[in-house]
């Protein structure tokens, strides 16, 4: 199946599930809770959502100045890293993100990719640690939901597994080489690049570690601060959000819908009604939705700009990922 089809059936299947939780909400309470918004709260949510991404592009010019590329500046990173979000936000497992290798045009394929590889483990690694935590803290609550929750952990544990043996194991290299031949010995060349590439990185990597945690702080407060902008005398912790954010992003990742976009959207309904939150329908979506809504804004905002450089024909297509350098 070409990607243009499967990218067409996430459509359909991201479309279906927007529309179904459409249909459900009620439309004077989705106004009344906009009209009556706390925009201080949400000022300070935007500012956690910045710092976030500020954080994640310091990761990516650590390990690229560790690789040697130091002409690039931390500005030209920050737009960089907004342009791949953009593309995350709008690719089946966000697998869009990579499209970093087509910005940074003078960088060797293998050394971004190793770079990015790193920070998404680093990702991964955090989000299987919080949503391990959050359903054991509400286990008999998740178990209403319990198959799509699985099939997300499944999902990131396998990304993070299968990454980690391809950049850093070299029986893995030395298999996929034993059937290496045609299209996929340019993979398999793109791979021992990124070997290469991330044993020099082995010194940072607790560093990534560390600015990983500092990001997904930041992210737990943007999704706290929106929940008390729509409801400023809730009664809910911020630990909540912190650990919720993970369980939600897991379930996001799996490869059906458009960047996650309706599988976010629904896990944070069902949690928000059935645990103790116990927030309404319409109160859970408008929550969703904001989250949704101010990280495309402020991705498009801080990204658009660069999108130009890059042939998002040959992005959906898979053409230039493996031919570079």
């Amino acid at each position: 199946m070409k990607i243009g089809k499967r990218a067409l059936i996430s459509a359909i299947i991201t479309l279906s599930i927007l529309t179904i939780l459409f249909l459900k909400i009620n439309p004077g309470l989705l106004l009344e809770s906009l009209r009556t918004i706390n925009y201080w709260y949400l000022t300070l949510a935007l500012l956690s959502y910045l710092c976030l991404n500020f954080a994640l592009a310091f990761r990516l010019f650590l390990l690229l100045h560790k690789l040697g590329y130091n002409h690039y500046s931390y500005w030209n990173i920050l737009l960089f890293h907004f342009t791949s979000m953009i593309l995350g936000d709008i690719t089946p497992g966000k697998v869009g993100y990579f499209g970093l290798v087509l910005l940074l045009k003078d960088a060797k394929a293998e050394d971004t990719v190793s770079v990015l590889t790193v920070g998404q483990i680093m990702d991964f690694i955090m989000k299987i640690v919080g949503t391990i935590a959050f359903a054991v803290i509400i286990s008999g609550i998740l178990l209403e939901f319990q198959g799509v929750l699985v099939a997300g952990i499944v999902v990131v544990v396998a990304l993070t597994t299968t990454a980690s043996l391809l950049i850093w194991s070299e029986r893995s290299l030395k298999l996929l080489q034993f059937f290496s031949f045609g299209a996929l010995k340019k993979l398999t060349n793109l791979i021992e690049g990124v070997q290469g590439a991330t044993s020099r990185l082995k010194s940072e990597l607790i560093k990534a570690l560390v600015i990983s945690i500092v990001g997904w702080v930041f992210v737990g407060a943007q999704w706290y601060l929106i929940f008390l902008a729509l409801l400023p005398a809730a009664n809910v912790s911020y630990l909540y959000f912190f650990l919720l954010q993970s369980v939600v992003s897991t379930i996001a990742f799996i490869p059906a819908t458009l960047g996650g976009i309706g599988l976010q959207e629904s896990a944070i309904v069902a949690i928000l009604q059935i645990s103790e939150v116990g927030l309404g329908y319409t109160m859970a979506f408008t929550f969703g939705i904001l989250i949704r809504g101010m990280s495309m804004l402020v991705d498009a905002s801080f990204g658009t700009f660069n999108l130009r450089k890059l042939p998002i024909k040959d992005i959906l297509e898979d053409r230039r990922w493996f031919s570079r350098n």
